[in-house]
């Protein structure tokens, strides 16, 4: 019975000691952050652990991080059982600019080129085409991963609806297909 007492007593005392050395572990993550299409993005800068090494930190995103495609991603941080995440926008500012658009609708008719000024919207991933398809009229459109997508909306009781694409390399929206008042087309942005 001494030998139980005495084995318990080592065991009770190795337990303390064991729990009294563990290390609770800290995960600090930056806050959300907002980058311009194309700029670089390093998702461990700023980040810092307590009681765990930062090279232990595992780094995933949802969706898979592009700084190429405007979107938001959320970026989980793990490391001994803690977990942080933070959300990264990739901007679609970059795309705001003045084009050239020429329109060939499905019938093959070619219109006139002429210029569309894209301005950014209120959220990270929205933009406004001025006088896309219309005088003196703003059309908006938002952009996700690698569509822009232009809601339907009416103008003068004309629908107007589309899907485009850009390139985030180069940062120009390149096409969007459209269809006005049941008449489809493209429109090529230079």
């Amino acid at each position: 019975m001494k030998k139980w007492s005495k084995f318990a007593a080592i065991l009770a005392v190795g337990a303390f000691l064991f729990t009294a050395c563990e290390k609770d572990v800290v995960l600090n993550v930056p806050a959300d952050a907002t980058i311009d299409l194309g700029d670089t993005f390093d998702p461990m800068t700023g980040v810092t652990v307590e009681g765990a090494k930062l090279a232990d930190v595992v780094v995933t995103s949802n969706p898979t991080f592009s700084n190429v495609k405007v979107d938001r991603y959320t970026f989980t941080y793990t490391v001994e059982g803690e977990t942080a995440t933070r959300n990264v926008f990739v901007q679609a500012d970059k795309l705001a600019k003045t084009y050239q658009v020429t329109d060939v609708d499905d019938n093959g008719t070619t219109y006139t080129p002429y210029p569309v000024t894209v301005t950014r919207g209120t959220e990270f991933n929205q933009l406004r085409f001025n006088e896309l398809w219309f005088d003196n009229v703003i059309v908006n459109g938002t952009v996700n991963g690698d569509v822009i997508t232009i809601p339907t909306q009416t103008f003068g009781g004309t629908a107007v609806s589309g899907t485009g694409t850009y390139d985030g390399t180069t940062q120009k929206i390149l096409s969007i297909t459209y269809i006005i008042g049941g008449q489809g087309g493209t429109s090529t942005f230079n």
